[in-house]
């Protein structure tokens, strides 16, 4: 896999949970209970492999409008492959009842053109100054 494989694959396994926004950090666009403070970032015009487990109950991964669901189960790694050819922002959710907080389980993904994939996720890898 090329050096770009390497920092998704790297960066996908240190990837945080989403956690919903509230209405008070929402900027001018975005919808409560939809969006997330850590968006899965993609690089359009890509074939992209998902490995996942849950460290504690079942839940569904699921982006309607990419075409894809995944059951993410405790103590079992699943896969799920996706196309992503066009840029945009898609919006998901988590379509198992696993809990109280199961409402406010939004699941954002970026595409982005692949030439600004690289920086997108270093980005998201180096903890920006003046954050805490």
């Amino acid at each position: 896999m090329d050096r770009a494989g390497e920092a998704r694959r790297g960066w996908m396994s240190e990837t945080l949970p989403q956690i919903h926004k509230v209405e008070d950090d929402l900027e001018s666009g975005q919808s409560h209970l939809l969006e997330v403070d850590n968006r899965v970032v993609l690089p359009a015009k890509s074939h992209i492999r998902f490995i996942v487990t849950s460290a504690d109950v079942p839940h569904s991964w699921v982006v309607p409008s990419l075409g894809v669901k995944c059951d993410v189960v405790p103590g079992r790694l699943n896969q799920t492959s996706i196309s992503v050819q066009r840029e945009g922002v898609y919006y998901g959710q988590c379509s198992e009842i696993c809990g109280t907080n199961h409402a406010f389980m939004p699941i954002v993904v970026e595409v982005v053109p692949r030439k600004d994939y690289g920086s997108r996720v270093s980005n998201q890898l180096i903890p920006q100054t003046g954050e805490a």
